[in-house]
């Protein structure tokens, strides 16, 4: 009876060590976000060391292969790639097989999540990165300026506020950006890229990207007075915490720009 009584204590300690290691185990996830929010700790200009982006992508690789918090991970994981190919590495190789990698992952997360704005951005951000590599013309001979104009409806009918109107801001920059070319592309239109980025700096005055995008949509309508202006606003603006790099690469172009201006 004793030894029975022994044998139940210990399995019922046991199954409270068990419950009690897994209550107070780190979220695995949460770790990976506080990663990636400090991807920018250790940066020299424009370029990061990438210790901390890697650390959270490989989380985020580990919930996705366990079929776990697939959203939010997935998201992140699109988010982490673009930064690591835009400010970690260096080579072109490196970059395309990067964006590549988001825009494959990304197309399977959009389908199993077509209501994400979040997962949506960032497979646009992917499309357009690689896009700019790889050249407006064969770009749109691929059909992938279709596919971000496609995206960016998408994004606009899910959530047209979603990071600062990005579905209003995408369609501007693509008007502005894309050449017209007959029988291939008949839609961009310098005039409407001016009224959607108007509509995103209605909504978020003070975004940096809002700022700086209506400021190349004017350069290139040849407003170059109105223009300046507004690329003077980007480095007046502070750079945010949390778009540390991405805010200083705005503020950085829109230099440039202001002395192809003067």
């Amino acid at each position: 009876m004793l030894r029975h009584e022994a044998s139940h204590f210990m399995i019922t300690r046991l199954f409270i060590i068990l419950f009690l290691c897994a209550a107070f185990q780190p979220d695995e996830l949460q770790t990976g976000i506080r990663y990636f929010n400090a991807r920018a700790a250790a940066v020299k200009g424009l370029q990061s060391d990438g210790g901390n982006i890697d650390k959270a992508l490989k989380i985020f690789e580990g919930e996705l292969a366990l079929n776990r918090n697939t959203e939010t991970a997935g998201f992140y994981y699109l988010e982490a790639l673009n930064y690591k190919g835009r400010f970690v590495v260096i080579s072109i190789a490196d970059k395309k097989a990067i964006f590549s990698t988001a825009i494959k992952k990304g197309n399977e997360l959009i389908r199993r999540y077509p209501s994400s704005a979040a997962i949506r951005f960032s497979l646009i951000t992917s499309i357009g990165l690689l896009a700019e590599i790889n050249g407006v013309l064969k770009s749109a001979e691929n059909g992938v300026l279709q596919q971000m104009l496609m995206h960016s409806q998408a994004l606009i009918k899910t959530d047209s506020m979603y990071h600062y109107c990005a579905g209003w801001k995408v369609l501007g920059i693509l008007n502005y950006k894309t050449p017209s070319i007959p029988l291939v592309l008949s839609w961009p239109d310098k005039e409407e890229a001016k009224r959607l980025l108007r509509k995103s700096l209605k909504y978020f005055p003070a975004d940096l990207s809002n700022n700086f995008y209506y400021a190349e949509a004017l350069m290139e309508n040849g407003e170059k007075a109105e223009a300046r202006i507004y690329f003077q606003l980007v480095l007046k603006f502070p750079s945010r915490k949390e778009l540390l790099l991405e805010d200083e690469y705005l503020k950085a172009e829109a230099k440039k720009h202001l002395e192809q201006l003067n």
